[in-house]
């Protein structure tokens, strides 16, 4: 059984990225916007994210990987160009998830990483407005000096 995440809150508990994200965006509902950030994706991580897109009809997804992983896994590039709408590399190791829905907004800030496992992992879950706002703010900030892929 998944535990439902606690927003606002922190939690440790055994459980996986996807599983976190999923509950974001049934959280912020149909429609929403993603932005990812992670060391690393997996290829199992990527097929999910194209079902929970299709499912709950994700309008833009944003996916923020580190630079050296993917410059040395570049053929996941493919992948990536086939699920989301923009990928960015950058020397951030942050791992980050925020669901922007039309009328509510949920940020994990998490030790997860975009992949398949089952670890302990912790994370801090907001919707609160000042606190997205700033999430926001430090993401552009970051996307201001990370390298696009077209």
């Amino acid at each position: 059984m998944i535990e439902p995440l606690t927003i606002p809150g922190v939690r440790v508990s055994r459980t996986n990225s996807m599983q976190m994200l999923r509950q974001i965006v049934q959280m912020t509902g149909n429609l929403s916007k993603l932005v990812i950030f992670s060391y690393s994706v997996t290829d199992g991580w990527l097929r999910q994210l194209m079902k929970l897109r299709q499912e709950y009809q994700v309008q833009h997804i944003t996916l923020v990987l580190d630079r050296a992983v993917m410059i040395r896994h570049r053929e996941k590039l493919l992948q990536i160009e086939r699920v989301a709408d923009e990928c960015y590399l950058t020397d951030s190791h942050a791992k980050v998830y925020l669901s922007q829905g039309e009328t509510k907004s949920i940020a994990l800030i998490t030790s997860a990483n975009a992949t398949n496992n089952y670890r302990n992992e912790c994370y801090y879950g907001t919707d609160r407005p000042e606190e997205i706002k700033q999430i926001e703010s430090d993401i552009s900030a970051i996307l201001g000096t990370a390298f696009c892929i077209d």
